[in-house]
């Protein structure tokens, strides 16, 4: 009766231990629901986190059944750009993370996904601290220059950006992706932007084919991080968005102001 009256938790052994080569495992999470959607409409983030070189993606999700989609796109995205096969991916036990879609895909592709106990996030805990530590420095970022709540989404892209190349005593003192790129020397590791306060105000150049000759030469935004897919910073012209939005439904609203994110040289 001694187990019945005094049984307890064996406690979790404190681990180091980090993969050999990147994608040997993965560890990812859902976070969510926020009670304040981003401007795009997204209320829930994924995050993707390699064991290796601690290089973190996150993905805004609009609906969490985007879940598995986007676990889909992950995967392929880093056998195309890096030549290899995720082994092993980690989550918790979240329905999203096990129906049919992804059994199948993860059975075709020879992932094996394992999952933590009932009640045991300290088994994922690489991407429960993760969670912790963006969502620390997503507040950090609103609050420096009192940017509205409706912007976390792109606040929370440009803490993952800015932590991706912050030094980690885990990995020598080197960032995540210089790590990564220690494997991949091919990998340009950044866009050779000049780091920007989140929330500052921008002059972004408006072009001489869009403007008048006594039109005004800049736009006055607010920048809002830096942009992935083109060598150029994210801003807003808020004056913009409230003079074409009038007249406006909810719906169209919601696009006119996720447009007006657009990329800009300042």
């Amino acid at each position: 009766m001694c187990e019945l009256a005094k049984h307890k938790r064996v406690p979790f052994p404190i681990s180091n231990k980090i993969s050999p080569s990147p994608f040997v495992l993965v560890y990812t999470d859902v976070w969510g629901p926020s009670n304040i959607p981003n401007i795009s409409g997204a209320r829930w983030f994924l995050t993707f986190i390699d064991d290796c070189t601690r290089v973190t993606w996150v993905f805004l999700l609009k609906q969490k059944s985007k879940v598995s989609s986007r676990f889909i796109q992950f995967v392929s995205m880093i056998k195309n750009q890096f030549g290899v096969n995720i082994k092993r991916i980690r989550s918790d036990n979240a329905k999203d993370y096990f129906n049919l879609v992804l059994n199948s895909f993860c059975q075709k592709e020879g992932i094996i996904h394992e999952s933590s106990c009932v009640n045991t996030p300290q088994q994922n805990g690489i991407a429960k601290r993760k969670n912790g530590h963006l969502l620390d420095q997503t507040r950090a970022l609103l609050f420096q220059n009192y940017v509205p709540k409706k912007f976390w989404g792109e606040a929370l892209l440009t803490a993952t950006y800015l932590i991706n190349r912050l030094l980690f005593k885990i990995l020598a003192s080197k960032s995540p992706m210089d790590v990564l790129s220690s494997f991949y020397p091919h990998l340009d590791s950044t866009n050779k932007l000049k780091p920007r306060i989140f929330g500052c105000i921008s002059f972004v150049h408006v072009h001489s084919n869009e403007r008048g000759k006594l039109d005004p030469r800049a736009v006055k935004c607010v920048l809002l991080g830096y942009s992935t897919t083109q060598k150029g910073y994210k801003c807003f012209h808020p004056h913009q968005r409230d003079s074409l939005c009038q007249g406006m439904s909810p719906s169209m609203k919601k696009r006119a102001t996720f447009n007006l994110i657009f990329r800009g040289r300042l």
